[in-house]
């Protein structure tokens, strides 16, 4: 599996771990089962799920432990799949699902992946043509050689996605080679493949709760719960770029001084984060970027502008540990987060680029994933 993606292979031993905490005393019945998509994450039509995986469609999660020691009790849930009950039978894109069990209302839900190696993918990062994005932009473009599976129309036979830093808002879907050459699929281009490079990711630690980490201004204990608060951030945009050690945009669970499994014995804080402006930014909202929102636009780590005291705040629960975030703003009208007007682009930050190439011939009901490429783009 590779380190910021869920990705297994087909017909390996390979297991993906899913862990989730439910905050209450008492322990709840979930139950799970999968999807399987196309390469833009629609359920694939005409495809159930025994045309795709073997074993039981809705199985239980009966692998649960209490919390110890906490201020906020919680039951820590964990799957481990697919198990030897039940295995994938095509590659692709799958949504894991998880219900409760008593309601069927959807708690939950995970992408991951099941690829098979049937290419090999050559990475070839260019600099970007324009000028003006040399400084703030990346280009990971790549040849793809798909002898392997030969085809008389690769055109529309194949198709690439490109995710950066693991982030699905700002990921290249339907990329058509710009060149075919005998059996490879060359992919140069000069704007499908351009992305806006970002920043060393902000780093908060709080793994213990008696003394200030990294990025931590004051921890309290208030109406049964601890409060963390970081220092207040400033814009990084316009300054100069400053190299720093981050996880590009990872986070961990672990707490100081420790004692027995992290998983069980980290408690739960309030995180009050306060991004520093004068005045709001201009049809655009302010979100905190980073793996604890799943690598999408989550309207949870939207901020509120406080006009009295200039900044933009967010309060969020979360588990101690060691957290890289970003601030990032969506224009009215863009799909993706942008940080030109928050934390700065830089050319010089290091970004982990994962290339995914998909195949669906002239009979085939659904797209399998055929090919997976991770590089780092510096």
């Amino acid at each position: 599996m590779s380190y910021d993606m869920p990705i297994i292979t087909l017909n390996s031993d390979e297991q993906l771990k899913l862990s989730f905490d439910y905050l209450a005393n008492d322990a709840k019945e979930f139950s799970y089962t999968f999807i399987k998509c196309d390469a833009n994450w629609k359920k694939s039509e005409n495809v159930f799920f025994h045309d795709f995986a073997q074993g039981m469609e809705d199985q239980f999660i009966t692998d649960y432990e209490f919390s110890e020691n906490t201020a906020v009790n919680y039951i820590h849930y964990t799957l481990n799949f697919p198990s030897s009950e039940s295995q994938f039978l095509l590659s692709g894109n799958y949504i894991l699902i998880v219900k409760d069990t008593e309601t069927l209302e959807i708690v939950m839900t995970q992408k991951f992946y099941v690829v098979e190696s049937k290419t090999i993918i050559t990475s070839q990062p260019k600099i970007p043509i324009n000028f003006d994005l040399k400084q703030t932009h990346h280009l990971p473009n790549f040849i793809v050689n798909h002898s392997m599976i030969p085809s008389d129309n690769p055109m529309n036979e194949f198709k690439a996605v490109v995710i950066q830093n693991g982030r699905y808002d700002n990921a290249k879907y339907n990329l058509k080679p710009s060149f075919i050459k005998n059996n490879q699929l060359l992919f140069n281009h000069a704007n499908e493949t351009l992305f806006e490079a970002g920043n060393e990711y902000r780093i908060l630690d709080f793994r213990d709760l008696k003394q200030l980490g990294q990025g931590v201004e004051e921890i309290f204990y208030k109406d049964s719960i601890y409060h963390v608060i970081p220092k207040t951030d400033y814009k990084r945009a316009y300054l100069k770029y400053k190299q720093s050690l981050d996880h590009d945009g990872q986070f961990f669970i672990e707490k100081k001084p420790s004692n027995g499994d992290p998983n069980l014995t980290s408690d739960y804080a309030f995180v009050h984060f306060r991004f520093a402006r004068k005045i709001p930014l201009d049809s655009s909202s302010v979100y905190i970027l980073g793996k604890i929102g799943g690598g999408e636009i989550n309207r949870n780590f939207k901020m509120t502008y406080k006009d009295s005291l200039e900044h933009y705040e967010s309060h969020i629960l979360l588990k101690q540990g060691v957290y890289n975030y970003a601030y990032v703003a969506k224009t009215i009208g863009k799909k993706h987060l942008s940080w030109e007007n928050t934390d700065g682009s830089h050319y010089q930050t290091k970004n982990t680029y994962t290339v995914f190439i998909y195949h669906r011939g002239f009979n085939d009901e659904t797209e399998t994933l055929i090919g997976v490429k991770r590089f780092i783009f510096q």
